[in-house]
């Protein structure tokens, strides 16, 4: 799915183009554009449909954004490339041509959604915590968890000089010696379900992560599967990118 570009702003012209909104203000300002072979300074200039718009003399077309989630299996690593990990996401997307980007981590040890994309802009939002977009997690922790002790959760604790807390949670199943929690994330830092939980006395067995903003794992029910992002699911995650960047600008 492409966004339209005729008729827009420069500026918005640009990021199309896969420019930072600060970088295409900075390059245009500063007279590095030009939209027909003459120089633009205005991020707001009119781009209609057949103008030629060029960055130092190579024309720039606006990038087709694709979409993509994966279940991720475990035992593969969240990058694209590592000469010590045989074992990464860059074998489910091997057949896919777009350069495609990682949304956030997760863990070697972690299954779960995890949504690829050459968007720069909803990568942005999705991992940013200013946004706010929701992660859900199913841990399976050792031992019996106190409800008292997710409440302390919810508030946050520090732990290595981070605040880390927990959303929401819901205790799921409490076994014998384990319990299952469904726990609801925003900041996603690194490790942070696993250190959360360590800090009340559980370790936890099994982490799998069942949804990422609009998109869910029910999209990919089988782990290593692949499948585009499309329909009503698209338009919640491009709709969260335009009220979030709209919001930046204000």
């Amino acid at each position: 799915m492409t966004e339209r570009w005729e008729n827009i702003k420069l500026q918005k012209y640009l990021q199309l183009c896969g420019f930072a909104r600060r970088k295409a203000d900075y390059l245009i300002i500063n007279g590095k554009i030009k939209v027909n072979n003459i120089v633009i300074k205005e991020p707001w200039y009119e781009v209609k449909k057949g103008d030629i718009v060029l960055f130092e003399e190579k024309v720039l077309k606006p990038k087709k954004y694709e979409y993509y989630v994966l279940h991720k299996p475990k035992g593969y690593t969240t990058t694209l490339y590592d000469p010590k990990e045989k074992n990464t996401i860059k074998k489910f997307i091997s057949s896919i041509k777009t350069p495609l980007r990682p949304v956030g981590r997760l863990d070697k040890d972690t299954t779960g959604v995890l949504i690829l994309t050459n968007d720069g802009d909803l990568i942005n939002v999705l991992t940013s915590a200013r946004y706010g977009i929701k992660k859900i997690y199913i841990a399976k922790v050792t031992g019996v968890v106190d409800f008292k002790d997710l409440l302390k959760l919810k508030s946050g604790i520090k732990d290595e000089g981070e605040f880390l807390k927990l959303e929401r949670f819901e205790i799921l199943e409490k076994g014998f010696d384990y319990s299952i929690v469904k726990v609801e994330m925003i900041k996603g830092k690194k490790h942070e379900v696993k250190r959360l939980f360590k800090s009340i006395g559980h370790d936890v067995i099994e982490l799998r992560r069942i949804a990422h903003g609009p998109v869910d794992i029910s999209l990919v029910s089988k782990p290593g599967q692949i499948k585009k992002i499309e329909g009503e699911v698209l338009k919640k995650l491009l709709y969260l990118k335009k009220k979030h960047l709209k919001n930046n600008l204000e």
